[in-house]
Order: structure tokens, then C-alpha cells, then sequence
């Protein structure tokens, strides 16, 4: 190969290299395009609320639950909305007692309703629950259509605890209501209060 036909061969090696190293670059026949603005920084990262310590001061007593766990003939069917439903969701149902309805309080800040985003009930900690109020709590769960049953209730005074998936996010929905011996407590969580069923009326001789 002579001088020539060398000194040809690599300057087109050489281009063919730039070229590859260029990559994507845009030319124009003043030369490279100039860059574009770079790119927008990334988002901060979300952050978990902190969890916020609650103090309960009302005592933890057994005696204040032993009427939940005696036999009963109490019936509370309860209902979510379609679009704020529960279903496929564990529903809770706890005895309202003083130390629980302070509990509730602190968690949800009614003791009556309240409907509040689940990160903010998740964001606070009862730094000194008693572990013992689980054994008094029952559970459920919503079916397809929102519903769920609680059976053979003592009658007595109760919280319901219900997780829904709101359009908005997932919210916990918490109301207190009466189930009534021998009657069935029609309880829609997101609509008004239920009011407790009537007493049966005594038969006439």
C-alpha cells in the first residue's frame, strides 16, 4: 500500500470513528447543534408522615368489655357506598367503653363519626395501648357489594372501623352505633347516623 492510498484509508477510518463516537449528535454544516436545555430536576422524594405519639389517660379496664363477650341475639348489617366501598376490606367492630372511646378520640377525633385519609390514622401511635382491648375487637368482611354482618352481638354501644376506597384515596370511615337485643341494625357507614331499631311491640291477648 503506498503512502497515498494509506494517508486516504485512515482519515476515512478516522471519520467512520468520529461518527460512532458522535453517537446521535444532530450536524448541520456550520457544525454541531447546540445543546438543548438539560433536563428538569427529579422530584424530592414523598416522605412518610411521622408517626405522632398519643397518650391515653383513661385505664384499661376488663371489667368496662366484659358485657361484649357475653352471648347475645344483637344482628348490625352495615353497607359502604359504591363509590367509597369497603369490599374485599376487614371491617372492625370494638365495644364503646372509656378507655376505647378515648382511643377514638385520639385517633379520629370524634367519637360519634368521622371519615379521615388512612395516612393520618396511620400517622398516630398509642405509645401506651393496651395489647389486651384486641381480644374484644371482632372482625368482618365487606363483601362484593359493600356489605358486611356482625352476628350474635350482646346488645351494647360499638365502634365500627371500615377501610373504603375512595376515588379521592383510601379513607377510614369510624361510627358508633347501638345494637339492640333481637334486632338487626341497619348501619350505612357513609350516609346518616342509624338510629337503633324500635323494641319489638308485645301481642295483644
Amino acid at each position: 500500500m503506498t503512502a497515498g492510498r494509506r494517508s486516504g484509508f485512515l482519515t476515512a477510518f478516522s471519520a467512520l470513528i468520529l461518527f460512532a463516537v458522535a453517537g446521535c449528535a444532530e450536524f448541520t454544516p456550520e457544525g454541531p447543534a447546540a445543546p438543548g436545555p438539560p433536563p428538569p430536576p427529579p422530584p424530592p422524594p414523598v416522605r412518610a408522615p411521622t408517626p405522632q405519639g398519643v397518650t391515653i389517660t383513661t385505664p384499661f379496664r376488663a371489667e368496662d368489655f366484659a358485657w361484649s363477650v357475653r352471648p347475645g341475639t344483637a344482628r348490625i348489617q352495615g353497607l359502604t357506598a359504591r363509590g367509597a366501598s369497603c369490599a374485599g376490606n376487614a371491617v372492625a367492630l370494638t365495644p364503646a367503653t372509656p378507655y376505647s372511646s378515648e382511643r377514638m378520640r385520639a385517633l379520629y377525633g370524634s367519637t360519634d363519626y368521622s371519615v379521615l385519609p388512612i395516612e393520618a390514622v396511620r400517622a398516630k401511635t398509642i405509645v401506651n395501648d393496651n395489647p389486651a382491648m384486641r381480644g374484644y375487637v371482632r372482625a368482618a368482611r365487606c363483601d362484593g357489594t359493600g356489605a358486611f354482618f356482625f352476628d350474635k352481638l350482646p346488645a351494647g354501644p360499638y365502634f365500627i372501623i371500615a377501610e373504603v376506597n375512595d376515588t379521592a384515596g383510601q379513607k377510614v370511615i369510624m361510627r358508633r352505633v347501638t345494637a339492640v337485643a333481637g334486632r338487626t341494625l341497619q348501619a350505612p357507614l357513609n350516609g346518616p347516623a342509624p338510629e337503633p331499631p324500635p323494641p319489638p311491640r308485645k301481642k295483644t291477648p
